[in-house]
């Protein structure tokens, strides 16, 4: 039995060599950062880039992983192939309850960007004009979570691994525009995508026969 999951994962992780270098890429280098800097310094870093024309673009991409978007996705899915939809809607109910649990009992004092006095009282920083800014339930990124979570599991079952791996980048994307607008440290995003893949392999192989994935 140990044998036939090597096997298994060995040729899951070949297939799909492109989203998981696409995701590693955006781990380790998140790691990188938060080895030798602060997460204020790195938040001061990406807010150096803070310019009208990215806030639209980022607006834009960070609500691809809200409701809005997933659910009609998940609709979707059910009518194309309903194994492929129920794999990716347990995935995703359970990234989500991890994602409540850590973020309120585990990791319920993590505070985000606007909830530091340092940065609020930073007058070269630049915050969104007009939004009601969250202060606390920071760690980890629900929506870097869900991302990653929904666009690595769809990646693991298309057959076009280019297109997985686009779905990957873009997932980074999203999770980089919770960063870029204050949203969340940097630490939140790479625990959330972490937690997001971890999900979404895990109940691939939990899953792959039993719904012939």
């Amino acid at each position: 039995m140990i044998y036939t999951f090597k096997f298994a994962f060995l040729k899951t992780f070949q297939k799909n060599i492109g989203p998981l270098i696409a995701f590693f890429l955006f781990f380790l280098i998140g790691l990188a950062f938060l080895a030798f800097y602060s997460k204020l310094d790195i938040q001061r870093y990406i807010n150096s880039f803070y310019n009208a024309e990215a806030n639209i673009i980022f607006l834009y991409l960070t609500r691809l992983a809200e409701g809005w978007l997933t659910v009609p996705l998940l609709i979707f899915l059910f009518f194309y192939n309903w194994r492929n939809a129920l794999y990716i809607a347990i995935s995703y109910g359970i990234a989500s309850i991890f994602v409540a649990v850590l973020k309120r009992f585990v990791f319920s004092e993590f505070k985000r960007p606007h909830g530091f006095r340092d940065l609020l009282q930073d007058e070269n920083y630049k915050w969104l004009l007009n939004v009601d800014m969250p202060s606390n339930l920071s760690f980890p990124s629900g929506h870097t979570t869900v991302a990653f979570c929904i666009f690595f599991g769809l990646a693991l079952i298309i057959p076009n691994k280019k297109i997985g791996t686009a779905l990957v980048l873009l997932a980074v994307l999203i999770g980089f525009s919770r960063t870029y607008l204050s949203y969340h440290f940097l630490m939140d995003l790479v625990a959330g995508s972490f937690l997001g893949v971890a999900t979404a392999l895990g109940m691939y192989f939990l899953l792959r026969k039993k719904l012939r994935l």
